[in-house]
């Protein structure tokens, strides 16, 4: 093999093997207690004044253990 061809071959190796381990640097910054997905009929659900007080309750219950 020729020395210009060898070079070639490693240079081209050392370029696949970096191209290989890229990585994003896109980075999503999420608010604490904002939910930003689609809408969740859990949430409305959790907001009814029923389901509030029945979170209430087993909180107490817990807490008194």
């Amino acid at each position: 093999m020729s020395r210009k061809l060898l070079g070639l071959l490693v240079f081209s190796g050392t370029l696949l093997a970096l191209s290989a381990c890229y990585e994003s640097a896109d980075v999503t910054v999420h608010k604490p207690g904002v939910y930003k997905g689609a809408r969740d009929p859990l949430v409305v659900k959790l907001r009814a004044p029923e389901m509030q007080q029945k979170l209430r309750e087993r909180f107490a219950l817990i807490q008194s253990r």
